[in-house]
């Protein structure tokens, strides 16, 4: 198998590296010395974070545009003009 021929599920990755991100966070408050251990590589993963969250695919909308109804038409009446008008 090529390189070229992978598929990244970015949706998977994206769900890992927030799994990681709070349990560092999670680390960091119950101490403060692995507050600074753990400082640069949350700074990394959420650069990561924010890089594979542009490659994700927007999802598509569930409706299609030849399945939406046009409203009906408005009928449009005639104001009567009143005598006192005249």
């Amino acid at each position: 198998m090529s390189v070229n021929n992978r598929v990244v599920d970015y949706d998977k990755l994206l769900k890992n590296i927030n799994e990681m991100i709070n349990l560092l966070e999670f680390d960091a408050m119950r101490s403060s010395g692995k507050a600074k251990l753990n400082s640069q590589h949350l700074h990394s993963l959420y650069y990561l974070a924010e890089i594979y969250e542009k490659k994700v695919e927007p999802p598509k909308p569930s409706i299609k545009p030849a399945e939406t109804k046009a409203a009906p038409a408005k009928k449009v009446t005639k104001k009567v003009a009143s005598k006192a008008a005249e």
